[in-house]
């Protein structure tokens, strides 16, 4: 059947609407959200863009209004149902510093395409949009139904997909295309703590103010501190190779630390600039405040709260302080994210966060345990036996990611690429980009994965 396709056509105007839907800065702005535009007017702009190319193309379009647009070809089957589920929110740009192109431009330099959501993860969502298109314009035979599913709250609190559950029920199976091939089957344990207090420490920092989210390792991190600038500073960071700019503010000292982004499931990729302020502080002066973060926090294993653990399957705890704000007044407000393995429960972290910061109210806007699909699953194999067809020199074992993903809350999902192993980590990152020669090899099989999908006689 794949023979029969010709794919190098569709790929000027797969290009064109992946651009598209990159131009749409669509980061969660809850200042500016409404009843029909739950998480801000340009997250609901991104939805409508995906609405708007299932119309264009005469797919079956629906909503479960305004959280998610589902989208099917005109011949698919009716009996299991399976939903490929992406999103088109994307996280905040960080330290305009750090972008070389302009992070909502699309731009196409060298063959890579740059700008915010490219790889995290608005290709994938056009790349099987049009895979599910290509069913429906070679009127390729389904008994089952593939559903193209399109959220719009991935990056904060995944509260659309549980609202689609409730509407359209569960799928027999679902794959969504947001993590690493051959395939992962399960995700560490993901929560996140939200602290907003007082804080009663000795402290020459008067106000800090840093991080995009807290599923992003800090970009940038603004730290007043108290008296006029200390040369120490600026020669510590230049020993360690930080970037650090430094001016006196009204007899104080204003001092900009910028660090590396990355994804908080990966931290060890980037270094928070949050952290190595507090370095820098620790370093120069006998502060209380500078030398408790840094103790707890430089290192992103969990030890400094002794909850550093490893798995055998699952790999090691990550931890990621995210985003911070205090005051001159001595409020603070800061996010702790953590990603654990089986070997450790929310409850011993949270222990071990309360034992630390006994007297800072915190809540958790975010909560799932670790997850495990059995690899034995027909539709699991099937996807497996799949890709090592059309990319045979890959490795082929299952993983375990740390990030988390549709999976945690769309029942019998699991994560199916669209990141090679070898794969530079970009998402979250300035100058985030994607390979535009990977495009048509990634369309023929995900479209392939859709056929053998939608003519399976059992998925599970």
């Amino acid at each position: 059947m794949l023979d029969k396709i010709d794919f190098a056509k569709y790929l000027p105007q797969m290009i064109e609407d992946i651009q598209g839907l990159v131009r749409i800065p669509s980061i969660r702005d809850d200042q500016a959200a409404t009843s029909e535009a739950p998480y801000g007017p340009e997250v609901r702009k991104a939805l409508a863009f995906m609405h708007g190319l299932g119309e264009r193309d005469g797919m079956r379009v629906g909503d479960v209004y305004p959280y998610t647009v589902h989208i099917e070809p005109q011949n698919s089957g009716s009996k299991q149902r399976v939903d490929i589920v992406s999103h088109i929110d994307v996280v905040p740009v960080g330290a305009s510093s750090n972008w070389t192109k302009e992070p909502f431009g699309a731009e196409i330099i060298d063959d890579r395409m740059y700008g915010r959501g490219t790889s995290d993860m608005k290709r994938n969502a056009i790349l099987t949009y049009y895979a599910a298109k290509i069913l429906q314009d070679y009127q390729v035979p389904l008994k089952n139904n593939i559903r193209i599913v399109i959220g719009s709250d991935e990056e904060s609190d995944m509260t659309d997909i549980p609202q689609y559950v409730i509407k359209e029920g569960a799928p027999d199976f679902a794959i969504t295309p947001d993590g690493q091939f051959p395939l992962q089957i399960g995700e560490k344990g993901a929560t996140t703590w939200n602290y907003a207090g007082e804080l009663n420490l000795n402290t020459i920092i008067k106000s800090i103010v840093g991080g995009a989210g807290a599923n992003v390792v800090a970009s940038e991190a603004t730290f007043i501190i108290e008296g006029t600038p200390n040369p120490g500073l600026e020669a510590y960071a230049k020993d360690k190779g930080w970037s650090i700019a430094i001016q006196e503010d009204n007899g104080d000292t204003k001092m900009t630390v910028y660090g590396i982004s990355a994804h908080a499931s990966t931290p060890e990729v980037g270094d928070s600039a949050i952290t190595r302020g507090f370095e820098i502080i620790a370093n120069n002066y006998h502060d209380a405040f500078a030398d408790k973060w840094t103790r707890l926090f430089r290192l992103y294993d969990g030890s400094g709260f002794g909850i550093a653990r490893d798995h055998q399957i699952m790999g090691p705890l990550t931890i990621n302080q995210g985003v911070i704000e205090k005051t001159e007044e001595g409020h603070i407000s800061f996010t702790i994210d953590v990603r654990y393995p089986a070997n450790i429960t929310e409850p011993e972290l949270t222990a071990a966060f309360t034992k630390e910061f006994p007297d800072i109210p915190f809540v958790k806007s975010f909560d799932t345990p670790p997850i495990l699909s059995d690899v034995n699953l027909p539709a699991n194999q099937l996807l497996l036996n799949t890709f090592h067809q059309h990319f045979p020199d890959h490795p082929i074992e299952p993983i375990i990611s740390g990030g988390v993903s549709y999976s945690k809350v769309m029942p019998n999902c699991v994560s199916f690429g669209m990141n090679f192993q070898h794969d530079a980590h970009v998402a979250h990152q300035a100058d985030e980009y994607i390979e535009m020669d990977t495009l048509e090899a990634l369309l023929k099989l995900y479209t392939d994965a859709f056929i053998q999908l939608g003519q399976a006689d059992q998925l599970r």
